[in-house]
């Protein structure tokens, strides 16, 4: 691979990202789906347990008036049906909440990404070699790590508030069977609504922690940001974006087209060269416009005018001028130079790109 070796010095470019997402490559914390599941337990819980109180009760009394009958064969599987069937709906409404809450949460962090290409096989996934290295890896320790700190956090937040109620915990003999009930709920509420603040911290630490490694696993060398804008210009979609941008540029009106544009490079005198960017559509800065003499005068006249930032460089106008057609992208040789200039404008007049 191109690239092997050097110096990852490069951020990702879109296409590198959208390709890492087809393969599942995405920043995603485990801990922001389990503390979101736990806290939905916790609010979910009150329901189920009536629910349940209700349906052991029921089944119960159904139990006790199908064994008040003749025994026989056929009674065992209604008792069966009858014991667990009051039974099914809160425990299904558990279910059916975490799943949703897990889906929600991966949802929320990623998108819908289905990757498919994350689950074809692959030998290289069989190489033990690589399995010691996740296994003894850096996010592997920092996994082992995480967990042994919410173990240790987790408990102590528990003992803190027993310890705060110890008193009341010691008079619970005295109190009748719900207030006895309804002091255990209090302690238990306390220590989960503690746990899950505590794990929402850790959530945190942890998602900026998998965009760091994500991030740092798609950095790129400088030949690889080379080829991917190679292989860019020479697909045919590229060169079908550019001829329609060509004819849209070419029937725009130069004064419209330099109104829209992010700088003017000029001679100063001779050329002026009409550029602009946007790296949400475009993998390089576009000639939009370009005059010379009194065309040229005229484009500096117009941006004058509509505010946008003239730059002086000779060399580079010249070149443009001359390599460049209205709707082209900024070859690779002029591309530095161009980042330069454009990079000077965004300082001075504040914008980011």
């Amino acid at each position: 691979m191109a690239g092997d070796g050097a110096e990852r010095s490069e951020k990702p470019t879109d296409k590198r990202k959208k390709d890492a997402r087809k393969k599942g490559t995405v920043v995603k914390s485990m801990d922001i789906v389990s503390a979101s599941v736990f806290l939905a337990f916790i609010m979910v819980l009150p329901v189920v347990i009536r629910m349940g109180y209700e349906g052991f009760i029921k089944s119960y009394n159904g139990v006790l008036n199908l064994s008040s009958g003749e025994p026989a064969i056929g009674n065992l599987s209604k008792v069966g049906t009858v014991a667990i069937q009051p039974l099914l709906m809160p425990m299904a409404l558990l279910m059916g909440v975490a799943m949703m809450v897990g889906v929600l949460g991966n949802v929320v962090q990623v998108g819908l990404n289905f990757s498919g290409e994350a689950l074809n096989p692959s030998f290289q996934k069989l190489n033990p070699m690589n399995g010691l290295k996740k296994l003894f890896g850096k996010p592997a320790i920092f996994d082992a790590f995480k967990s042994i700190v919410k173990l240790c956090l987790f408990a102590w937040l528990a003992y803190g508030v027993v310890k705060n109620r110890w008193t009341e915990i010691g008079m619970i003999w005295s109190l009748t069977p719900l207030g006895s009930m309804g002091l255990i709920g209090a302690i238990a509420k306390s220590i989960l609504i503690k746990i899950v603040g505590a794990w929402a911290i850790l959530a945190a630490i942890d998602y900026a922690f998998q965009k760091k490694q994500v991030d740092k696993q798609l950095m790129m060398t400088k030949q690889e940001v080379r080829q991917e804008m190679k292989d860019a210009e020479a697909s045919p979609e590229l060169k079908g974006h550019r001829m329609r941008m060509a004819r849209k540029f070419s029937r725009m009106r130069p004064a419209q087209a330099v109104r829209e544009a992010d700088v003017i490079i000029t001679n100063p005198t001779h050329f002026a060269i009409a550029v602009k960017y946007d790296g949400k559509k475009h993998h390089a800065p576009m000639v939009i416009a370009k005059g010379v003499d009194h065309m040229a005068l005229k484009m500096r006249e117009i941006a004058t005018e509509a505010k946008v930032p003239i730059v002086e460089n000779r060399p580079l106008a010249r070149a443009l001028y001359k390599e460049c057609e209205v709707g082209d992208f900024v070859p690779r040789d002029l591309f530095e130079g161009v980042a330069e200039v454009l990079g000077y404008v965004y300082r001075m007049t504040n914008r980011v790109r």
